[in-house]
């Protein structure tokens, strides 16, 4: 690879919709800059979140490993681990040790008490999940550009239906997550909008970086596209809400799912009978795509700071999300919960560095974002611990059809909030098996079913396939002293 240390950016968005919502000859939803950005470098097209929540996806990132052995496994605000034990290195140590100055920016969500400061990394960031629009960072830069304050009119929000059609002030005292489950217009100009914030954030950084002398890295971590969807003009009004086609799977009735999926539909937050209509749930995904505009669009804007400082050749990006997000599917849901559906579990993924590979290339190799850590580490020239079970996606970058690559992926779940439902799951080939505990288990070809309708879990014509998926699943329980996976261990052995 490269004979001098390269930069090294990792931009990571939160909660993007993106498996189902771009559908070929019924509805075109791209986000232009990370197209542009993948057609640069390596598209990944089947990465996938190693656990598809914000803490635990994020906390495998910062690692390396996998949430069951970082302690991270739901968010931190549900009792999901508050902290990184003492002790647990990050990628940015074995940065450091190599030279490297380590900024980061945006949201953590990787504790409470601790923030990358602490771990010697130079930025800002906030603890937990973060409210953006109440820190005194974002009111020091709103003063300083004469934005005032950051007010929303509402289109709808699922927890407060009086909301609809008031105007709130978003930088007032309230809890987290007050304002989640809901749509609406950001008022204002869309530099006030918290991600082109979090992007001149970063400009600021990267120009200071460039001018150190040092190899650097910098993780630009947006809050967005996640809801509250409240994007500014003129991203709103990017797509209009009657042009939006039902989703496959909003009114599927979840016959052939386990459990887990109606408390998500009925339980969790929300109530089915408040929002029947598809209409409603148009202008919900029209402001959600156009939260995914502007979202890009602030990515953007920090690429183009790269090019125009003369640093895109030698600096390796790696554009990913932690997760998806279930937005109007199975049923028609918000958010995410304890399922591990592909609206959730599918990411975008490139990565480019133009002195190192050419552009255009795709692989089909199953990948997820825990390989960021290995990624960089590989790339700044490090060895990969042998404490992290990530992958360094280099290999395929070089070689998208890199036949040494394994040929499946195991993924993990926790649960979202209360709803603590452990469950590993396995994708190989076309197939995807998710193993949970005290629930039921699914099985689906997603060649044949992408959406994930006909659960093949009791089809006596793949029990080949389930058995082998299922022994796979225990390999890698035991191979990775997987504790709190080991009960399924037990009950798979037991050939529930």
């Amino acid at each position: 690879m490269a004979n001098q240390q390269p930069n090294i950016l990792f931009i990571v968005t939160d909660h993007t919709a993106y498996f189902g919502h771009d559908r070929e000859g019924e509805f075109e939803y791209k986000l232009p800059r990370f197209e542009k950005f993948a057609s640069q470098g390596v598209r990944f097209s089947r990465a996938y979140s190693i656990s598809p929540v914000c803490t635990p996806a994020r906390s495998s990132m910062m690692t390396g490993q996998y949430s069951h052995t970082h302690g991270l496994t739901i968010n931190t605000e549900y009792g999901g681990g508050t902290d990184f034990r003492q002790g647990q290195q990050l990628y940015s140590h074995y940065l450091s040790q190599a030279g490297y100055r380590n900024g980061y920016i945006g949201k953590w969500h990787c504790g409470h008490h601790r923030l990358p400061v602490d771990y010697g990394i130079e930025g800002w960031s906030m603890p937990d999940y973060g409210k953006v629009y109440q820190s005194d960072k974002y009111k020091e830069y709103c003063d300083r550009n004469g934005f005032g304050s950051p007010l929303a009119r509402i289109d709808y929000n699922r927890q407060h239906p009086e909301w609809r059609g008031q105007t709130l002030n978003l930088d007032k005292p309230s809890p987290f997550n007050y304002f989640m489950r809901g749509c609406g217009v950001l008022e204002g100009p869309p530099e006030a909008h918290e991600e082109q914030f979090v992007a001149k954030l970063v400009i600021e950084k990267l120009r200071e970086f460039a001018n150190s002398g040092q190899p650097w890295s910098m993780v630009a971590s947006f809050w967005g596209p996640h809801h509250p969807y409240f994007p500014s003009e003129p991203y709103a009004s990017m797509v209009a809400p009657e042009s939006i086609p039902e989703y496959p799977t909003y009114r599927n009735n979840l016959e052939s799912k386990p459990l887990r999926y109606l408390l998500h539909r009925d339980m969790t937050f929300e109530n089915p009978d408040v929002w029947p209509d598809w209409s409603i749930w148009q202008t919900v995904l029209a402001r959600a795509y156009g939260q995914g505009y502007q979202t890009d669009a602030a990515v953007g804007e920090i690429l183009d700071a790269v090019e125009d400082l003369g640093l895109m050749e030698d600096t390796i990006v790696i554009w990913c999300s932690d997760h998806g997000d279930t937005v109007a599917s199975h049923g028609g849901v918000w958010d995410k919960a304890a399922t591990f559906s592909e609206e959730v579990g599918r990411i975008p993924m490139a990565v480019r560095w133009p002195s190192q590979f050419p552009a255009g290339r795709v692989s089909d190799r199953l990948v997820s974002n825990m390989d960021v850590t290995a990624t960089m580490l590989e790339a700044a020239g490090l060895e990969v611990p042998t404490s992290m079970h990530s992958r360094s996606m280099l290999p395929l970058c070089i070689d998208p059809k890199n036949t040494a690559w394994p040929e499946y992926l195991i993924c993990e779940h926790h649960g979202h909030t209360m709803d603590k439902i452990v469950q590993r799951i396995i994708i190989q080939g076309k197939y995807k098996y998710v193993a949970a505990l005290y629930e039921g288990d699914e099985l689906y070809d997603l060649e044949a079913d992408p959406f994930e309708t006909k659960n093949l879990i009791d089809s006596a014509d793949h029990k080949i396939v389930k058995a082998q998926l299922r022994e796979r699943i225990i390999e890698h329980i035991e191979k990775t002293d997987d504790v709190q996976g080991a009960k399924i261990a037990y009950a798979l052995k037991q050939g529930r």
